[in-house]
């Protein structure tokens, strides 16, 4: 059966969710959790191409009450970003166990267009899809009185076009689309496994928040509505690349398990090049996580683009 997505990258998704997945998922985690309603997610990315892989990161958590005693807690616990720490605390791994989780980790080979073999290949893709959104707005107008919701999101539209056709900016909007893509389908899964009604997405400060007027909010959204088929409560804080948001505590969990996958050579993982405070995350929180921490590898090559679910294993 054909699946009718605005992006094939989800129907792509899917395939290997559904089949490698999902099982653990619902049993040692959304099984649990299916009749919450609000949620959080978190993310975090490394994408600077100097490390044995770019890697993007999506924490789900519920929504709780109690946010402001977590973020004091972890402030205690883990106070510096990964880059800016030593050592890992013990107490932190232990919160990690603890917390309801979902972790969901994307990694990208930095030799490639992260999910394109070059920026050529990506801005063909970028350009169809721009034109596939522009139809799906065109179609929405005639059911909606929302009109000044989609003249927004057109003009986001126009300006990735612009973009695209004064080559400009192309690798930002790479990782900005990507990152909206991925945040979507990780949310269509909590809307598709949980009774989701409400979701706020915290974003780690980051210049893909920079590109249009907040494109990556609308791409996340779309992504999710895409795949879910229906409207949920969302909403988004951009924190652009020199912003000191208020919620940095919380996001330090996938800055975390983002800057320790970003060292990990799956190929060898003697080879690894994580620093040395990631080593204890490894050991005692990724190694054969099957339950709540969940890692997907792009593959690019001739044959195209292909994800594959990844474990850590312990050298």
């Amino acid at each position: 059966m054909e699946i009718d997505r605005i992006s094939p990258i989800t129907v792509m998704l899917d395939e290997v969710f559904y089949k490698s997945s999902i099982h653990d998922m619902r049993s040692a985690y959304f099984g649990h959790l299916t009749h919450v309603k609000s949620w959080l997610l978190l993310s975090d990315y490394s994408l600077e191409g100097k490390k044995t892989n770019n890697v993007i990161t999506f924490t789900a958590l519920p929504m709780t009450a109690d946010l402001q005693e977590l973020q004091v807690l972890i402030k205690r616990l883990q106070p510096m970003d990964i880059k800016h720490s030593q050592t890992i605390a013990p107490g932190f791994i232990d919160l990690l166990h603890q917390l309801p989780l979902l972790t969901v980790s994307f990694v990208f080979d930095p030799s490639k267009y992260l999910a394109w073999n070059k920026s050529s290949e990506f801005q063909e893709y970028m350009v169809e899809y721009c034109e596939m959104l522009t139809a799906y707005i065109a179609f929405w107008r005639q059911g909606t009185p929302d009109q000044e919701r989609l003249d927004r999101l057109s003009k986001n539209v126009r300006y990735a076009q612009e973009l695209l056709r004064q080559k400009k900016k192309v690798r930002v909007l790479c990782e900005a689309f990507l990152v909206s893509l991925l945040g979507g389908y990780v949310g269509s899964l909590l809307c598709r496994e949980t009774a989701l009604t409400q979701l706020c997405w915290l974003s780690d400060r980051d210049r893909t928040n920079e590109i249009g007027a907040n494109l990556v909010r609308d791409l996340f959204q779309i992504t999710l509505i895409d795949i879910a088929k229906k409207n949920i409560s969302f909403s988004f804080t951009s924190a652009n690349s020199g912003s000191d948001e208020w919620y940095a505590e919380l996001t330090r969990i996938p800055d975390i398990l983002a800057g320790t996958l970003a060292g990990f050579d799956f190929n060898n993982s003697r080879l690894h090049t994580a620093k040395p405070a990631a080593h204890p995350v490894i050991a005692s929180y990724l190694c054969n996580n099957r339950s709540n921490c969940f890692i997907y590898r792009f593959c690019v090559g001739d044959e195209g683009m292909k994800v594959q679910r990844m474990i850590v294993i312990a050298a």
